[in-house]
């Protein structure tokens, strides 16, 4: 592990993983069959079938599980960042009104997760309408009300040329 980028560069390397060496990649991938990820395979191998991936190598099984618990990590960390930023002014706020500021527990709220992983690119909250997202009782009554308006129709216009 200890060589120079002059020796990597030099050695053969693997399609789509640039810049690192053959060895390197085929050391980490046999150190994966010994990890044990916190998420389990089964669950990894569920998710991994239902994306039409039919008999998933243990070590991709692996490597995804270590990606996926690195990114909840990572955001689990910045929604604690969000919730202490938020706790602070919170804190400054009810100090300012006279209350007592003593409990420093740090409750994480939805806002807090929904800020972080807005960061990663995932947005939490739902639009503000869903195409025919409509119950069925309103279908029905826009459906009897458009119906109504197409008989009434004819019976305007000869009134109106009357």
């Amino acid at each position: 592990m200890d060589r120079t980028r002059a020796e990597a560069s030099t050695e053969e390397t693997y399609p789509g993983v640039p810049g690192i060496p053959r060895a390197d990649v085929d050391a980490f991938l046999s150190r994966l069959d010994d990890c044990q990820p916190v998420i389990p395979d089964e669950l990894t191998n569920h998710y991994l079938k239902r994306a039409g991936v039919r008999e998933p190598d243990v070590r991709v099984t692996r490597l995804i599980s270590l990606v996926t618990e690195q990114f909840v990590q990572s955001v689990a960390d910045d929604a604690y960042r969000c919730a202490v930023q938020r706790h602070q002014a919170q804190a400054k706020d009810k100090r300012e009104r006279g209350y007592d500021t003593r409990d420093k527990r740090i409750v994480l709220e939805n806002e807090d997760l929904a800020a972080a992983l807005k960061d990663h690119g995932v947005n939490l909250h739902k639009p503000p309408y869903y195409v025919g997202a409509a119950r069925p009782e309103e279908v029905e009554e826009q459906e009897e009300a458009v119906k109504e308006e197409l008989n009434e129709e004819p019976t305007e216009k000869k009134r109106r040329s009357n």
